[in-house]
This record gives structure tokens, C-alpha cells and sequence, in this order.
């Protein structure tokens, strides 16, 4: 889970009036950046581009003083990411994530040479899932991605959401019970 760590605020002062001290803040916040926009593209050549186009507006951003002193750096950093993802659908002329790359994870992470019997039940597996989480409404797939893929906090994902921590666990909690609840009835 990502913090806004107390170094933070140091580290955005220095990054203002110096782009190599942003080096500390990209390494902090690259890993998390990209997983959230590769759980949302499914595609690591358009998850990398982004994750570049989000980190050089972060860095223009805090040399014009876009950024307010004492706010979530990280919350700050998804507000990006996020308007750089609806460019993108834009400018690709389509609203809808295909379901099939919903939570799709790479190829390097699945293990080498799994048995066939554990191959067929992962994929089974990974198949009843996907189908659980396409039956889900956008906000609640988002709030699934920025809690598992980005690694965000309650907190955060409210900053980032504009609703309050309280509502954004409610609704997590919810939405994992759902899924916990569909999951079981189709293993009867």
C-alpha cells in the first residue's frame, strides 16, 4: 500500500527547482503508476507510453507550481494518470475497457512451466474471474484498480474519487463481498 511517506513534501520542494531531485519521487511512484494503467490497457507498449507522458506532466507540474504544498502528492499523480487515460480512450475513440484485458496480468508473471492439471485450472480460474469483474460497473472496477493495482490507500482513492474514506471502504468491502458471494455460488 502507498503513503503519502513524510519525505514527500521535501522531496516535491527540491523537485521544483530541480529535475534531478524528481528522480527520487519517479522511482517512489513508478512501479504503482504503472500497474494501475496496465490493469486498466492490458497492453505493456501503451501502459509504458503513458506512464512516460504522466511522469514528464508531474514534472512540468511541479516546476509551474501546479501542484499544492501540502496536498497527496500520490492522489495528485493518479489525477494525472487517470486524465491521461481518458485522452487516450479518446483519442482511440472508444469508452469501453475490453473485459478480456480486465485484470490481465504478464506473461513474465505466470510461472514457467506449471503442471497441466494447475495450467488448466489458473486459466479456468482466471476465465470465472474476468467474467465476475466485467459484470462489475467502471466505478467499481476503478476502485478495484487503484486498491490492488496502484496499491493506493483508502485515503488516497478518496482524494482521488472525491467521496469520503468511509465510503470508499464501504464500497470496497461491498464489492469483495459481491464478488466473494458469486464466486462460491458458481462452485456450488
Amino acid at each position: 500500500m502507498m503513503t503519502n511517506l513524510p519525505d514527500d513534501p521535501a522531496l516535491i520542494e527540491q523537485a521544483r527547482h530541480n529535475s534531478d531531485a524528481f528522480a527520487a519521487l519517479y522511482r517512489r511512484y513508478l512501479t504503482p503508476v504503472y500497474r494501475y494503467l496496465y490493469s486498466r490497457l492490458g497492453s505493456v507498449h501503451d501502459a509504458e507510453d503513458i506512464t512516460t507522458q504522466i511522469f514528464i506532466d508531474a514534472l512540468e507540474g511541479l516546476s509551474a507550481n501546479h501542484y499544492r504544498a501540502g496536498g497527496c502528492f500520490s492522489a495528485w499523480l493518479f489525477t494525472i494518470a487517470r486524465r491521461r487515460l481518458v485522452d487516450f480512450y479518446r483519442q482511440r475513440q472508444t469508452s469501453q475497457l475490453d473485459p478480456t484485458r480486465t485484470g490481465a496480468y504478464p506473461r513474465e508473471i505466470q510461472s514457467a512451466e506449471p503442471g497441466l492439471l494447475a495450467a488448466l485450472e489458473k486459466s479456468d480460474d482466471r476465465k470465472r474471474l474476468t467474467h465476475l469483474l466485467a459484470q462489475l460497473d467502471e466505478e467499481k472496477q476503478e476502485l478495484l484498480r487503484l486498491r490492488f493495482s496502484a496499491g493506493l490507500g483508502f485515503a488516497e482513492i478518496a482524494l482521488l474519487t472525491t467521496r469520503s474514506e468511509a465510503a470508499v471502504k464501504m464500497a470496497l468491502y461491498r464489492t469483495l463481498d459481491w464478488l466473494r458471494e458469486h464466486w462460491e455460488a458458481e462452485n456450488g
